[in-house]
């Protein structure tokens, strides 16, 4: 369907919803957690150094507690060694006048109660007449008791030690005592210590952890606040402040922020107000000028357009003036050409229907002349419900965005189609007019410079306060205006993408 098709159809008001403020909450919720989780949060390295402590605390404490048992072990070997070597002595000398079988059978008994030891008794002939029970053996029933690991055992364990008593009785040797270091049970013994040690260290560093994870987050969030601050700073509200919190430190950034922010707002209301007063020195201007073209130019022209017709029409039946005729023709050619040219350069410098007729017929007027131009690309339009008027600088901004806009896409975009829509809409109590030109051509070129009509429009807006955005990809290009009809600043969020469509 041809534009002009399009236009009878589609100028009517349009209506979209935006995203909740829940919505929102909620992703600003989950950035953050996501935020906190990243390494690069200071929350995460802090707690990152934390561990760090943890783990070299964890391994000096490991290697005091290993030298320990190891010392430990060594002694209750030895002292234990000491015990048997005498136990066996007096065991023998006593047992002396029993039978020898007895004698042999019975030296066992007297060593039950010694731990870290284990005691074999061989006959004269070498065979082992009886095989103590070893200390880990002799545990208590019901008693939680684990073995070490292999490699806990090779850290603690001192060398084996080996003791040989001869058993002799009326001048007689029946058999040999065998004593031999048992470090087992005191090795066990170490290794459920620092099992325990360390199960109560991993629980206690846990909770630790989690609770400066909480801390850390209570201390930082003013410098939540200060990044939050900075974006406000970046969307150009220069109205954001930061409260004083608990700690020195913050207090002084929060002065320094909240005084930068004081001075932004100062030099962004004098460069708007200089900007402001720019923009209406230069409309002015133009005005004067569109209207000396107008008034004295068009005159002119007119007067010379008559004179030449008049003069082509005198000659027109006389032979002898034939070359002046056609020299009379050609003046009118250009004269119409030069009036052309004169109602175009209007129109640019200032369209004279605008403040004359309500703005929606203006604009109207305006794509009707873009849909009679040749090698125009199929587009739609929506123009919703607008004011009659807005004031003269805003309704001249809103005319010339969308000229600037539908020109570039006809122009430079090679595109197939483009859609246009325009609408008022409230919006946070108050007024904004939207913008949009959409087309499926083929984007801007990288790298992008903006000519002198986009940087015209640029300037404008911004003047005004208003948002620009250009969104240029292979499959086309997007542009967004959106103007407060107060004259105030346009919030980020009139901004968004679903607001707009």
């Amino acid at each position: 369907m041809h534009g002009r098709e399009m236009m009878k159809s589609s100028l009517v008001p349009a209506t979209s919803v935006g995203p909740t403020t829940a919505q929102a909450a909620w992703k600003q919720a989950a950035a953050s957690f996501l935020t906190s989780l990243s390494f690069r949060s200071l929350r995460l390295r802090l707690i990152a150094i934390v561990l760090l402590i943890d783990c070299v605390a964890a391994a000096l404490t490991t290697t005091v507690v290993v030298l320990n048992a190891r010392t430990n072990t060594r002694r209750e070997i030895a002292s234990s060694m000491r015990l048997a070597d005498a136990l066996t002595a007096d065991t023998i000398r006593l047992l002396q006048f029993m039978p020898a079988s007895v004698l042999l059978k019975s030296i066992d008994l007297h060593f039950q109660s010694v731990r870290h030891i284990k005691i074999s008794v061989i006959d004269a002939e070498g065979r082992s007449v009886a095989v103590p029970a070893s200390s880990s053996d002799k545990i208590l029933e019901g008693a939680d008791i684990h073995d070490a690991p292999e490699w806990f055992t090779r850290l603690v364990a001192p060398p084996v030690e080996r003791n040989n008593f001869p058993i002799i009785a009326a001048s007689q040797r029946l058999g040999t005592v065998v004593i031999t270091s048992d470090p087992s049970d005191e090795i066990n013994e170490a290794w459920n210590y620092v099992r325990a040690l360390v199960l109560t260290a991993c629980c206690l560093n846990a909770a630790v952890i989690f609770a400066l994870f909480l801390l850390f987050g209570r201390i930082l969030k003013p410098l939540t606040r200060l990044v939050s601050g900075l974006k406000h700073l970046g969307d150009k509200n220069y109205a954001v402040r930061l409260p004083s919190t608990s700690m020195t430190e913050l207090d002084i950034i929060a002065d320094h922020f909240n005084q930068t922010a004081e001075a932004l707002a100062g030099a962004y209301q004098a460069n708007r107000s200089l900007n402001l007063k720019l923009l209406t020195a230069q409309d002015e201007e133009r005005r004067r000028t569109a209207l000396e073209l107008h008034d004295e130019v068009g005159p002119c022209l007119f007067t010379l357009e008559a004179s030449a017709t008049s003069i082509a029409r005198m000659s027109k039946d006389r032979p002898d003036l034939g070359r002046l005729h056609e020299r009379a023709l050609d003046v009118v050619d250009i004269v119409s050409q030069i009036q052309g040219i004169n109602r175009r350069l209007l129109d640019r410098l200032r369209p004279m229907a605008l403040g004359q007729i309500p703005l929606r017929d203006c604009l109207i007027k305006l794509l009707v002349e873009f849909d009679r131009t040749e090698n125009t690309p199929e587009f739609e339009q929506t123009i919703g419900e607008l004011q009659e008027s807005y004031g003269a600088i805003l309704d001249l901004t809103i005319y010339r965005c969308v000229q600037e806009g539908m020109f570039n896409a006809i122009r430079h975009a090679q595109a197939q189609k483009i859609i246009l829509m325009i609408n008022q809409k409230d919006m946070l109590g108050r007024q904004f007019v939207f913008i949009r030109v959409d087309d499926d051509g083929i984007g801007l070129r990288r790298p992008f410079k903006a000519g002198v009509g986009l940087a015209g429009m640029r300037e404008r807006v911004e003047a005004l306060s208003g948002a620009f955005r250009l969104e240029s990809s292979s499959c086309g290009t997007t542009l967004t205006v959106v103007l407060a009809t107060d004259g105030g600043d346009v919030p980020v969020v009139v901004l968004s993408e679903d607001v707009i469509s």
